[in-house]
């Protein structure tokens, strides 16, 4: 069980750089890219290989209308998952767990960015294992209320509902800032209300997961949760510029969507996030 801790002091280290590698996505079929392209969305996936680096980390991605991205990383207490994909979500974590040598029954901990239908496809897998999210989000995770974008509305209908029930998997929540300690290894919860009302970001090894608080797309680059896709774009670019303002004690090299789309968390992409 990991140890809840105060957010820590500021932590000195050399700016961020860029990658030389990149990790592509797969299992995206054309025709869904083509669709996805017409509502401003990117088909290939790039991640820095710092994520995928076996047996200690590994990065799968899984299909449906658009891919999402699963993280799995190697601590001393078994393996943490950052998101649970979609389609093809149960084979996609078997992979990724394979790469680590690991089974399902080494995942110690989920930590869930939002609880829309496409980063929540694997619960089953790894249902033993307690869930983090943000207080906000458990009515959404459960099936309890509806997206509030029109277009995560559709998604949620195009395949029968696969949600689990209350009881049937452990949910622990925070409502504010809050570190999660794994023997040497600390994940930083941010909770960033606007795409969802639950949504949070995770601060991990130097890589924020922003999940869908921020979006990517071939045509805008990287910005804010984008409308028809979220509860309150407004919040949440109001809650990005927020965490930036939180993130500062921290070390950031990389930041990652949960479409498997990442960047050095230069000053020149906070200002182009911010004021795209």
């Amino acid at each position: 069980m990991p140890r809840l801790v105060e957010p820590a002091r500021r932590v000195q280290g050399p700016a961020p750089r860029r990658w030389a590698g990149w990790r592509w996505g797969r299992r995206l079929g054309a025709s869904a890219c083509i669709a996805l392209l017409a509502v401003g969305s990117a088909c290939s996936a790039r991640v820095p290989p710092e994520l995928t680096q076996a047996p200690h980390s590994a990065v799968v991605t899984t299909a449906g209308p658009n891919q999402s991205m699963i993280h799995l990383a190697r601590v001393e207490t078994g393996i943490l998952v950052f998101d649970l994909g979609w389609w093809g979500a149960e084979a996609g974590l078997a992979e990724g767990l394979a790469e680590l040598g690991a089974t399902e029954e080494d995942v110690a901990a989920v930590f869930i960015t939002h609880a829309h239908r496409d980063h929540v496809g694997g619960w089953r897998a790894v249902k033993h294992a307690p869930f983090h999210m943000g207080e906000e989000e458990t009515e959404l995770f459960f099936g309890k209320v509806r997206p509030g974008g029109w277009i995560a509305r559709w998604a949620a209908r195009i395949r029968s509902r696969d949600l689990p029930e209350p009881g049937e998997v452990e949910v622990r929540t925070f409502s504010s800032d809050t570190a999660f300690v794994f023997g040497a290894d600390t994940v930083r919860a941010f909770p960033v209300p606007g795409h969802t009302q639950g949504s949070s970001a995770y601060l991990f090894r130097e890589t924020l997961f922003a999940g869908d608080a921020v979006a990517h797309s071939p045509l805008m680059g990287f910005h804010a949760a984008r409308r028809g896709y979220s509860d309150d774009v407004e919040e949440a670019r109001e809650s990005l510029a927020n965490l930036r303002a939180r993130l500062e004690p921290y070390r950031v090299r990389y930041v990652c969507t949960a479409h498997a789309h990442c960047a050095p968390a230069t000053e020149e992409f906070w200002e182009e996030l911010l004021g795209g």
